[in-house]
């Protein structure tokens, strides 16, 4: 009797002390909860707020990416077009390429840099190395010409067979221009690709123009930087230093440009009659195509 009366005035103890342990692990709970909801919210909230800039990054991702890909395809056709009619045709204009060369030869007699040039001779078709699709015909000429008019010859030679701006540039050239790009404006890809599309001769003729308008489309510092480098360390400056003047003017009015794919393939040199003169021999390479389209 004793031990259950003792258990009967302990009960409401118990229950006491049950209670608040109940209250004290409810609240424990509470607080834990507390602080997930608050985890949530500082990690989740943020991020649902970005959630609509990225769809909408994302979005203008594809559109670049789905205008970059229709300007490319609209291009492929007209440079393809002009390959294979000028550049590398199935059969040598031998007169149109003769009429380009004479006209440079001109150019550079009236600057003063060349004082005689010989009879261009073009020889019959050879095959080219392994390339079964492709042919060549040796072109031989000799001048007299001053170092910067001997310079102006080779660089012409270099520019034969391009067609836009970016044939003018190395893949690491064209790569620095895409790197910078990325890490500043991803979505400019159709200004650069517009840009490195574009005919070399229009670049050469008013390059600032073509630059200005690159640079308003991506005014960021990096790719600045990048395009200056690019455009001052390239065949591009060599492109402005032999069309910007007379000759890219005359052989854009008599429709010689773009000029048949040239390799040199020797050359040889000695001194001139006058100082900073020289005697010069060269032997260039004329490709064309083998056969089908």
């Amino acid at each position: 009797m004793t031990f259950y009366f003792l258990l009967r005035r302990a009960h409401p103890i118990l229950a006491l002390i049950a209670g608040a342990l109940s209250l004290a692990l409810s609240i424990s709970l509470i607080i834990k909860h507390v602080e997930v909801v608050r985890e949530v919210k500082e990690v989740a909230v943020p991020l649902v707020a970005t959630l609509p800039a990225m769809e909408k990054h994302l979005t203008v991702l594809k559109e670049q990416v789905e205008l970059s890909e229709l300007n490319r395809a609209t291009e492929v056709g007209s440079i393809g077009e002009r390959l294979n009619v000028y550049v590398l045709p199935r059969d040598t204009d031998l007169q149109r390429l003769i009429s380009t060369i004479e006209l440079f030869e001109l150019t550079l007699k009236k600057q003063g840099h060349l004082s005689q040039a010989s009879d261009i001779v073009i020889g019959g078709p050879r095959s080219y190395g392994s390339e079964a699709a492709v042919s060549s015909r040796p072109l031989t000429v000799s001048f007299a010409a001053s170092e910067d008019g001997m310079q102006q010859i080779l660089l012409f030679t270099q520019l034969a067979g391009l067609l836009t701006v970016g044939d003018a540039l190395s893949d690491d050239e064209i790569a620095l221009l895409y790197a910078s790009l990325e890490e500043e404006n991803p979505v400019g890809i159709v200004a650069l690709e517009q840009f490195l599309s574009l005919d070399l001769l229009r670049y050469a003729r008013d390059s600032h123009a073509a630059e200005d308008q690159l640079q308003r489309s991506l005014p960021s510092p990096a790719f600045g930087s990048a395009l200056k480098s690019v455009t001052k360390s390239s065949l591009l400056l060599s492109a402005q230093r032999v069309f910007q003047g007379d000759f890219g003017r005359q052989i854009e009015e008599k429709r010689l440009w773009p000029v048949q794919f040239l390799l040199p393939q020797w050359i040889s040199v000695e001194a001139g009659g006058a100082p900073g003169w020289y005697k010069v021999r060269l032997q260039l390479s004329v490709l064309e195509r083998v056969g089908g389209d």
